[in-house]
């Protein structure tokens, strides 16, 4: 099941004297924010026009219409930032949201399942499937073409083959 909502990044502060945000972005392309249009607050039931998007070291500055004041932009640092699937751009044929692999099944190569997705991180290098097992502790896969070699988003599979190390 997909969800209707989708968890675009956080506010991880302030810059400036005029209300902007400093956000942690989680979009491949940061500038998809301003394309999409509005953004919400957890928490929060308002939806925010956002004026303009811009990156800067690393981080994307957001300005949100109504909000041009430091003191009210702060309340929303730690503030977790989402927008409604239906937001999203449509994507071409064997693309695919990272959201949208949520419980697919991981198979090696010669079918021997491996887990279900349980969720998908980034510590900031590349994103990483974590793997749940049965009976077994879960381990993380890196989402690249170098351990994934395809992924069937009509029958929920993913085929993998793992690099030597990764799997205990």
């Amino acid at each position: 099941m997909k969800k209707s909502i989708i968890y675009i990044g956080e506010v991880i502060g302030v810059f400036g004297i005029k209300g902007h945000l400093k956000i942690k972005n989680f979009l491949l392309k940061p500038g998809t924010i301003e394309e999409i249009g509005s953004v919400f607050f957890e928490g929060k039931n308002d939806s925010y026009k956002v004026n303009f998007i811009r990156n800067h070291k690393g981080k994307s500055i957001i300005s949100l219409e109504n909000n041009y004041d430091r003191n009210k932009a702060e309340l929303f640092i730690g503030k977790k930032l989402f927008i409604n699937r239906n937001q999203l751009p449509l994507l071409k044929e064997n693309e695919y949201y990272l959201e949208d692999l949520l419980g697919f099944v991981i198979e090696k190569i010669n079918g021997t399942e491996l887990g279900i997705v349980k969720n998908i991180k980034n510590f900031g290098a590349d994103d990483l499937i974590e793997v749940e097992q049965k009976y077994k502790k879960s381990f993380f896969l890196p989402l690249n073409k170098e351990n994934i070699k395809k992924i069937d988003l009509n029958n929920k599979i993913i085929v993998a083959d793992p690099i030597k190390g990764i799997i205990t």
